[in-house]
């Protein structure tokens, strides 16, 4: 069974970083479904692109095209060198979330007050040995933690939004 990850973090502060992952876990024969490009189209634009993505297309739906292919993967992994995230990259977190996809994180991110169980920290050569032990099941971040930041997220996603 072939496995398959997007690789999500700042492509504008980390990019290097990020294509780094990629890299590492497609020579260990697992599937990159996001992102698809390599190389940045321009340097030090607020959003950036792909010479994969379309010209054509507006910022959003390049977003959109990009959430597709990232919730098409079993899991999600992001890249934060030094914990950095990025507001792009703190958006799709969330959007990953509120779906309830398997999602990694190679540093704990700094200002982003998520609660993250000890388990979801991992570096690539970590990732890359439980995505190749076909026994492994990646679950939702808060599925199965005790901690009480988990228990007010699972309620959120199932609509029962406390008000006290």
């Amino acid at each position: 069974m072939e496995r398959s990850v997007a690789v999500i973090g700042s492509f504008k502060q980390h990019n290097e970083h990020v294509q780094q992952a990629c890299a590492a876990l497609r020579s260990a024969g697992i599937r990159v479904t996001s992102p698809q490009g390599v190389d940045l189209v321009q340097q030090g634009v607020d959003f950036v692109r792909f010479p994969t993505d379309d010209v054509n297309w507006s910022d959003s739906a390049v977003q959109s095209l990009a959430l597709q292919r990232i919730f098409q993967a079993d899991l999600v992994y992001v890249v934060l060198p030094n914990g950095y995230i990025g507001r792009t990259t703190c958006y799709e977190v969330g959007r990953i979330i509120q779906v309830k996809r398997p999602i990694f994180f190679s540093e704990r991110p700094l200002d982003l007050p998520l609660h993250l169980p000890e388990h979801c920290t991992v570096d690539v050569p970590a990732l890359i040995h439980k995505l190749t032990d076909t026994s492994w099941q990646p679950t939702w971040l808060f599925e199965n933690d005790a901690d009480q930041a988990s228990a007010l997220e699972r309620e959120l996603i199932e609509g029962n939004a406390r008000d006290d």
